[in-house]
């Protein structure tokens, strides 16, 4: 496969550049809604859960304290005194006088959104009057019902901290003024971990996932991104790779011909008969070129299907042996666990098979080239092996290298002739044939294909 066209590779790491930054930006938000999420879920939980500790404390002052039995009727009310006059009366059978008084009340009547409040206040006189201490059970209690009707379902421990007349920030506490040592009630959590655990799971779960997606959704991006250059890049190897493949044999049709026609070739049979016969292998070349390539549009489009038999597989190897054992002085050897090898599969397409493996192992291989085939039981079903000792493949092609018309790079050096689609030709086959196939190699000292079918 060829370099990246100008400026590709460019554009190709400003797109990669800018979906990074995108991830991260995506990742800091996600992160800052999560904290922003929990700060203010928190201070929502502190604000509710003090409110419902001071209506707590009224409450139970309110339950500990006998109230005057005009806030308890039907019509709530308060008399108030608002004016004592005391007067001298003469007094019967002598001359002292005796002091009279006159008192004036006022009675409220009491609304009932205000008698929560006055009930309260009530309280809280009373038992600042009385001086009582105050009640951790009963507070207990009252918390527990404010919180649940309130929504909020932790455990909470109370203390009284006599030492501290104010509440600091954060804290769930209340200031008891009306005593005569003012103090404060706190209330902690039992269970601190598990309360922030439960605030922040759904937050963190929803950034996770949406995380998750958009990194998800990028590294698709950017795989296909990666995966069109590489196509354009592969068709215009092919283009290429076309091109030079039918130059040479119009290069030698057309010096066969002028040979013909410009150097008087056509009168002398001899000459003749010898250019006829180059022409007649250039033309077989194309045409056998031409057919491999239909032949494996066919396949893909699922026209050509397999024709089970049952067959001797070493002698469709030794042909494949005696065909390609003179090009390039190769030595070709077959090894076999059982002789006949009896299998089911299809002639053609295992010919197919083990000629393109051959041709590849030979053709990227030094002079007199060798190659192994081994084939062998494995399990319930069956194993070929086609190793050489060539050039090797590199491992950054080693993925690619059966996708369709894609060639280990060379740079612009054509030394091996071909279109990519070979082993792209033989996975086709292998599967179709119910089977896999699977390469290792390393540069330098060879590549082993290893091809395993079922029963």
């Amino acid at each position: 496969m060829s370099n990246f066209l100008p400026g590709m590779k460019g554009r190709l790491r400003f797109i990669f550049l800018m979906a990074a930054l995108t991830a991260i930006g995506i990742i800091l938000c996600q992160l800052y809604w999560v904290y922003y999420n929990y700060r203010t879920a928190r201070a929502n939980f502190i604000q509710t859960a003090t409110l419902s500790l001071r209506q707590s404390i009224d409450s139970s002052l309110v339950g500990q304290d006998t109230l005057p039995a005009s806030l308890s009727g039907d019509k709530p009310a308060l008399t108030f005194l608002m004016k004592q006059m005391v007067a001298s009366t003469p007094g019967a059978g002598d001359s002292a006088q005796k002091p009279s008084f006159t008192i004036k009340l006022v009675t409220v009547d009491i609304n009932e959104d205000q008698l929560p409040g006055v009930r309260s206040l009530v309280a809280r006189l009373f038992s600042q009057r009385a001086n009582k201490p105050f009640n951790l059970d009963t507070l207990h209690r009252f918390f527990r019902q404010e919180l649940l009707r309130n929504g909020i379902a932790e455990a909470f421990t109370l203390s009284i901290d006599p030492q501290q007349q104010q509440v600091l920030p954060g804290e769930i506490a209340a200031v008891i003024s009306y005593q005569q040592k003012p103090a404060v009630v706190r209330a902690q959590l039992t269970n601190k971990m598990a309360f922030l655990f439960r605030m922040n799971v759904a937050p963190a779960l929803v950034s996770t996932l949406l995380i998750l997606l958009s990194a998800g959704s990028l590294f698709y991006m950017s795989r296909i991104i990666k995966r069109q250059v590489q196509l354009d890049v592969m068709k215009n190897d092919f283009v290429n790779n076309v091109i030079h493949e039918l130059r040479t044999p119009l290069t030698i049709l057309r010096s066969s011909n002028e040979a013909l026609a410009g150097f008087g070739a056509a009168h002398d049979e001899a000459s003749l008969m010898r250019y006829l016969g180059i022409n007649t292998l250039v033309i077989d070349d194309l045409d056998k070129n031409i057919e491999r390539i239909l032949d494996f549009s066919r396949i893909e489009q699922g026209r050509r299907l397999p024709v089970w038999e049952s067959i001797d597989l070493l002698p469709v190897l030794q042909q494949t042996q005696l065909r390609y054992a003179p090009v390039n002085g190769a030595t070709i050897t077959i090894t076999a666990s059982e002789a006949p090898f009896e299998v089911l599969t299809d002639r053609f397409m295992f010919g197919v098979i083990v000629s393109n493996l051959v041709d590849n192992a030979i053709k990227y291989s030094p002079e007199a080239a060798v190659v192994a085939i081994d084939v062998r039981r494995v399990g319930a079903g069956w194993q070929l092996q086609v190793r050489d000792q060539g050039m090797g493949i590199p491992r950054a092609s080693l993925p690619y290298i059966f996708d369709k018309f894609y060639r280990v790079p060379t740079g612009d050096l054509h030394d091996s002739k071909g279109y990519g689609i070979g082993l792209a030709y033989v996975k086709r086959l292998v599967t179709d044939l119910k089977g896999t196939i699977a390469v290792t190699s390393e540069v330098g000292k060879g590549t082993v294909f290893t091809l395993t079918f079922t029963a």
